[in-house]
């Protein structure tokens, strides 16, 4: 069965390779069987166990910097652990418009369970009152529209048509969802759904006040904030529990209303009788489109194309209470949680594009507190590592010598039973091998690379160019380990095959945009950008990667969002740079595919005029080739990279080191050890 599953899915030549395949396959599920275990399989029990910052990579003196900031309460998680708190952690309190994503939660778990039957559904299903108010207007309110601020309840805006940050439809948010679909109390709902599964340790409330008081105001400790702020970084599962489905968080999280969906006017309509507010008026929020999804702020850009948190990663999110005063923000590229209550901070409605605002200043903080040992430059042609040349002392002083490894980040859509994160994890159980060899730069690439079979949907971009948490947590763990042993990344962003999956070119400059923010919010400091693998290729649908004018485009987009980034784009296989890319490019990254060892001085030789350092990041070169091509590439002036298609490329996908090709990598040996 196995062979003919592999022979069919991979349309291989023999019964005697797919029977070969699927012994790989099998082995690699073995090998999946004892992986270490990952920082995302911790979660606390009863109480949170602790890790000091420098255990799980974090500055001591940035978090005290952040606490100062901050203020009030509150604590910090990384890879599950708590490692910094100041204040009073079991002290409860509201949490203000911070309930809100706890609310969106428990109605998108009444889809998950069938209580509803879609977020779209129309709340006069439950609140038949709602059919005739306004003459009809309101019966067309959704879920989505109370989750979104955008119902027009209590105004004249037709579901839909306008953004309006409404507390009065907040309260009627949650009183239908509490008295009509779950028909208990708010409290006790929360403690079913929530409160016993994710184990809150102290007192927790949707009374904050009092019942007669704003009922729906959650009083909650930091701590038990970041518990479900946990439930998030883990795509909706706790422990072994998946307690919301991962569509379902994606569909919380990546929703996000149009950026050019206009305010409300704030005319006013009428309400059902009797409507209450849960705290404030009906259209209080400056912002909103273009950020706001299911009640989280997420880090996109409004109509202004201003960025709503300019320095934090491209996915990171969160809940705000009273303008910052109480907070839960998400940095899924950091894998790490941060909860506050009672701060001063008020100003996240002047957030977007504007570093200075108290948020955007705890984000930088944040941001400086991710200890980074690896810092990549270039001077003249060379490559410095903490300001020194790569390989010092060594025929290969100055280049660059990496390895192609854009499938250690792979998945497919059409293959559920791939174990993505067990993928990446045995590459990064490998990488001190390869970098004890003389390897100092990986390639990945968002979209990886041909996998040896047709059909693969492998990408970390939404259809919208935003990036997708669960594919970033594995660039992000490749990255950490890479500035962990002293190495650079080389990180790709389109790929032929797979760019069809953005769905037009707004979504291409938008990708590119979220790609460099993501690189400069995470602090990453040993990246450098591929905008696209052998752009030329008539494999990209969208014609603006295919031609240098649109690689030029890119490459200024990466550059305005991030000044810092080293930013290129690849050729083809023939060992050529177009001259707009290299006059705009900040290195020339060249491929010798189809280039024959003799032709490789004379390719490094025409792109020397430029000054700037050649990179070749792709040559399937194998053995006795592979190490003459290294060796010609290093003695002419240029860095070589290796791709080994059959082992490290081609699916399944092997990361065994220098046992990949022994004569390769003794070359890269050879190369990099001092004269």
């Amino acid at each position: 069965m196995i062979a003919t599953s592999l022979m069919d899915a991979f349309t291989l030549g023999s019964r005697l390779n797919a029977l070969l395949a699927g012994l790989a396959w099998a082995m690699m599920f073995c090998t999946t069987s004892v992986a270490a275990e990952s920082p995302t399989d911790v979660f606390p029990g009863v109480s949170w166990e602790t890790r000091t910052p420098a255990e799980v990579g974090l500055v001591t003196a940035d978090l005290e910097a952040l606490a100062k900031h901050v203020g009030g309460r509150g604590c910090v998680v990384r890879h599950g652990y708590l490692v910094h708190t100041w204040g009073d952690q079991s002290e409860s309190g509201d949490i203000a418009s911070a309930v809100k994503p706890i609310i969106s939660t428990l109605l998108l778990m009444a889809v998950q369970d069938g209580s509803l039957t879609s977020v779209d559904e129309p709340l006069a299903k439950v609140e038949p009152r709602l059919r005739d108010l306004n003459n009809g207007k309101d019966a067309r309110i959704t879920w989505r529209h109370l989750a979104s601020q955008t119902s027009g309840y209590g105004l004249k805006d037709a579901p839909g048509d306008a953004y309006a940050y409404n507390d009065f439809a907040l309260a009627l948010y949650y009183d239908s969802l509490m008295n009509q679909v779950y028909r208990q109390d708010g409290t006790e709902v929360l403690r079913q759904q929530l409160g016993d599964v994710l184990g809150f340790q102290d007192r927790y409330t949707f009374d904050a006040f009092n019942r007669q008081e704003r009922a729906g105001r959650l009083a909650i400790s930091v701590r038990d904030l970041a518990r479900f702020g946990l439930l998030y970084l883990r795509q909706g599962r706790w422990k072994d529990r998946q307690v919301l489905s991962p569509e379902l968080i994606e569909s919380a999280i990546a929703s996000p209303i149009p950026a050019t969906l206009p305010r409300s006017a704030g005319h006013e309509a009428e309400m059902l009788p009797g409507q209450r507010s849960l705290g404030g008026g009906k259209n209080q929020a400056p912002i909103g489109p273009g950020v706001y999804t299911f009640n989280w702020w997420v880090n996109r850009t409004d109509t202004a194309a201003q960025r709503l948190y300019v320095d934090a990663p491209s996915d990171a999110y969160g809940a705000f209470g009273h303008g910052g005063q109480r907070a839960l923000w998400i940095f899924p590229s950091f894998d790490l949680i941060v909860a506050w209550n009672d701060s001063p901070i008020s100003d996240h409605d002047a957030s977007p594009g504007n570093p200075s605002s108290g948020i955007n200043q705890a984000a930088r903080i944040i941001r400086g507190a991710m200890e980074r040992r690896t810092r990549v430059a270039i001077e003249g042609d060379r490559w410095l590592i903490n300001g020194q040349p790569i390989h010092q002392g060594s025929p290969a002083e100055g280049r660059l010598m990496n390895v192609r490894m854009v499938n250690a980040t792979y998945e497919d859509a059409n293959r559920p039973d791939f174990d993505a994160p067990a993928n990446t994890a045995r590459f990064v159980a490998a990488i001190p091998n390869y970098v004890a060899a003389g390897v100092r730069g990986f390639t990945l690439n968002l979209q990886g690379g041909m996998p040896g079979y047709e059909g693969a949907v492998n990408t970390a971009f939404r259809v919208d160019g935003s990036l997708r948490s669960s594919y970033m947590e594995r660039v992000r763990q490749i990255i950490e380990a890479c500035d962990e042993a002293g190495a650079v990344v080389i990180l790709g962003g389109f790929y032929q095959r797979q760019d069809q999956h953005l769905q037009d070119e707004a979504a291409i400059r938008a990708g590119v945009a979220n790609v460099a923010q993501w690189i400069k919010g995470s602090g990453f400091t040993n990246v450098v950008l591929e905008l696209a693998n052998e752009f030329p290729h008539d494999g990209f649908d969208h014609a603006l990667l295919r031609s240098p004018g649109g690689q030029l485009e890119l490459i200024g987009i990466a550059k305005r969002v991030h000044p810092e980034l080293l930013a290129s784009t690849s050729g083809m296989g023939d060992g050529e740079c177009a001259e707009e890319v290299a006059n705009a490019a900040d290195f020339l990254l060249i491929h010798f595919n189809g280039t024959s060892v003799d032709a490789i001085p004379g390719r490094i030789e025409a792109l020397r005029r430029f000054g700037k350092p050649i990179v070749c990041n792709e040559d399937d070169k194998t053995g006795a080739a592979g190490a003459a091509a290294a060796r010609q590439t290093v003695k002419h002036g240029a860095s070589w990279g290796y791709m080994n298609e059959a082992v490290n490329q081609h699916f399944p996908f092997r990361f065994d080191g220098p046992a990949d090709d022994q004569q390769v990598y003794d070359m890269f040996k050879e190369l990099t050890s001092p004269r």
